[in-house]
């Protein structure tokens, strides 16, 4: 009995590791498989955007409206902006224009430009030609000086302020400059005072150039120092208009002004 019962013991362990072994040998295979199964990539990152390259601001649009004067200081503007990306100059001038003739002449101009272009900053320039009589709208002279004709000149100056705010231009008028003729330059000043006023009222800027070429006294000259410092004829022999140099150095002082106009109007 004692036998038997060995054997059965024996035989009972025997199975027990037969099952073992095939229990490691079932679970040695399926690790071999998942080792053998390619491994899945993770997921690539998406590629990284180029930075976009940066990129210069287009020049300000700068457009000159006036008469003679107006294109002298265009031509100053041009030639002295002729190497900087900020500015393009466009001459919309007319020699001889005065608001005291007819729209034609000095209303039509920008009012073509306005309907057809697109500008930033609109420098603004008459009066040279200004001094005389001018017709009401009931067909009657106003004589220069009077209240009347005062009235009358200062809306034909509105119309072309209101045209320009409407297109969304900032507006830089400039003065007249004192004259070598004590009489011509009183009239200036008193044209002068009514675009101060008048520009006021649409956020304009008014910029006075009447000693800007000038003695110590603030009296005309017909001389003085250019951009470079050369002492230099810088008033033309009408004492009224001035020369390349003359306009060049009105037109310095212009430009710096426009930064602060250009970035306002963007």
């Amino acid at each position: 009995m004692v036998g038997s019962g060995r054997l059965r013991a024996a035989a009972g362990f025997a199975v027990r590791a037969t099952v073992l072994a095939l229990l490691l040998l079932f679970s040695g295979g399926i690790a071999a498989s998942r080792a053998d199964q390619p491994q899945s990539a993770p997921a690539a990152s998406p590629p990284a955007t180029p930075a976009a390259p940066a990129t210069e601001a287009p020049p300000a649009t700068v457009v000159v409206f006036g008469d003679s004067q107006a294109q002298g200081l265009a031509g100053g503007l041009q030639r002295i902006l002729l190497e900087d990306p900020r500015y393009h100059v466009v001459n919309r001038t007319h020699p001889g224009a005065a608001l005291v003739h007819g729209e034609n002449e000095w209303l039509r101009p920008i009012e073509q430009f306005t309907s057809h272009d697109k500008a930033n900053i609109a420098i603004v320039m008459f009066g040279a030609n200004d001094r005389l009589d001018l017709r009401g709208d009931d067909g009657a002279y106003l004589h220069f000086r009077s209240d009347e004709w005062r009235a009358a000149y200062a809306e034909r100056a509105d119309k072309i302020l209101a045209l320009l705010a409407a297109a969304g231009l900032k507006i830089v008028w400039c003065g007249n400059p004192i004259a070598r003729s004590e009489t011509y330059s009183n009239d200036m000043s008193y044209i002068n005072d009514i675009y101060a006023a008048e520009v006021a009222k649409f956020g304009g800027q008014f910029v006075s150039l009447w000693t800007v070429v000038a003695d110590d006294q603030g009296h005309y000259s017909a001389y003085g120092k250019d951009r470079e410092g050369t002492t230099e004829r810088l008033r033309a022999d009408d004492g009224i208009h001035f020369t390349a140099p003359g306009y060049e150095l009105i037109a310095e002082k212009i430009v710096g002004l426009l930064t602060s106009a250009a970035a306002n109007a963007r």
